[in-house]
């Protein structure tokens, strides 16, 4: 392969014949991933999938009865089948024991094989009208001609348009079928228009991906926005940016690497997406929860050591702070093992200073402060099982250590009003006053 430059590929994707290969796979990505996001809320993702496979015995039907591959013919053909499927699907969920997905399954395997097979009659029967028709089977992009163009287009205009047009139907139905119902939409109509729009997405599509590849474009996108949003426009934009994205690196890809398939390449690309979503998404991404559990970790182990310090100070002095405490290892490691690790943790937080005395921690006023107010929320939920939610006092301790730490400020307002404010808990100890922190 001979080195291309950055500016190599701009004047190669700016090629007139590369140009409309980007547009075409672009707008099937948008209307794929549009139309794909609803069908995932609705959790109906196979059927995209089911559909697509359903296609292709409608494809080559078409094909025999007429003689040649006109657009129109199989455009029908593939619609009729696709709608078919869709129709067996429904039937079988809906007049038999078969579960949803059993059923969706059931089509997908069922119509594949035969169209498999008919492909195969076609391929073998000598007509040479048949070329490129297995195209639709794994799709081929780079083939893509402006007269392709030009119904992608208005394809992928409508599916948007009706998107936006029905957002609030949509959402309702989406989230509350019944209450749509309720609410006198019409929830028959509304799910005939998502199938149109789903079919002929599908129909379009294969073109680029190929009956096995395009169900990859219905959900995978869907699957990258949920990693970093929840709300639904923002879902809906994230997935259609990241069918663009892949796209166009798929198409990049293709110029660097002429000989490898471009609707394959466009399916590894967003299949990379959803890796790296999947890995560094804020909040939900893999590596993003295993920072927050360890951190949440440390604090509660932090939190502990303040907690059984400030006990040891309340045992040995009342409630009387001091400005600093000098904790005993051996008193701490009876409660938290690893206490000495989070030493200069502590030092850093202000909590501990540095000690004067050895096999000790030495414990700073606001690491006791902090100390008190897990107490008193440790104490207050005690309480509160025990009073409110009527738990046997020999299953409260347990309990009340992992709340502890997460006990906000408006739950502990709440605790204490419904508690009248108690002085004892349930053990007969002391539960600190509030204070500001």
């Amino acid at each position: 392969m001979e080195s291309l430059s950055f500016r190599n590929i701009i004047e190669l994707l700016v090629n007139p014949s590369i140009l409309i290969v980007l547009s075409g796979c672009i707008l099937i990505a948008i209307q794929s991933a549009a139309i794909g996001t609803i069908i995932v809320l609705r959790k109906q993702s196979l059927t995209g999938d089911a559909i697509a496979h359903a296609v292709l015995p409608g494809l080559c039907i078409a094909f025999l009865l007429s003689g040649e591959k006109s657009s129109i013919s199989l455009f029908l053909g593939a619609v009729l089948a696709g709608w078919f499927g869709l129709y067996t699907i429904q039937w079988l969920h809906s007049h038999t024991k078969i579960k949803q997905d059993a059923a969706t399954g059931i089509v997908l395997s069922v119509f594949f094989g035969v169209g498999i097979l008919l492909l195969t009659f076609i391929q073998q029967s000598g007509n040479g009208q048949q070329s490129g028709l297995d195209t639709f089977l794994l799709g081929k992009a780079s083939g893509m001609l402006l007269d392709d163009i030009i119904p992608l287009l208005c394809t992928c205009s409508l599916i948007l348009g009706g998107i936006i047009l029905l957002r609030k139907e949509l959402t309702m139905l989406i989230f509350d079928k019944e209450f749509a119902r309720f609410s006198g939409l019409p929830v028959g109509l509304l799910q005939i228009i998502l199938q149109i729009m789903l079919i002929t997405s599908i129909v379009t599509g294969i073109t680029a991906t190929g009956a096995i590849l395009i169900g990859s474009l219905l959900i995978i996108p869907y699957a990258i926005a949920s990693f970093w949003k929840r709300d639904l426009q923002a879902i809906f934009i994230i997935a259609i940016s990241s069918a663009i994205l892949s796209s166009f690196f798929g198409i990049v890809l293709t110029i660097l690497f002429p000989h490898i398939p471009t609707g394959a390449t466009i399916v590894l690309v967003l299949s990379l997406l959803f890796c790296i979503s999947a890995l560094f998404a804020p909040q939900r991404g893999i590596v993003s929860r295993i920072i927050i559990q360890r951190k949440h970790h440390n604090q509660t182990i932090e939190d502990n050591i303040l907690k059984y310090a400030y006990h040891h100070v309340e045992q040995s002095n009342g409630y009387a702070l001091p400005q600093y405490a000098h904790i005993p290892l051996d008193f701490l490691k009876g409660h938290v093992p690893d206490c000495e690790r989070y030493n200069t943790r502590l030092m850093k937080q202000g909590f501990a200073i540095k000690p004067q005395e050895h096999e000790t921690i030495c414990i700073s006023k606001e690491g006791l402060l902090r100390g008190i107010k897990i107490t008193r929320l440790h104490r207050l939920w005690e309480a509160y099982l025990i009073h409110a939610a009527k738990f046997d006092i020999d299953h409260i301790h347990d309990d009340a250590e992992s709340i502890e730490h997460i006990l906000t400020p408006e739950l502990e307002t709440k605790l204490q009003a419904m508690l009248g404010d108690p002085s004892i808990d349930p053990h007969g100890e002391h539960i600190p006053p509030s204070f500001i922190h």
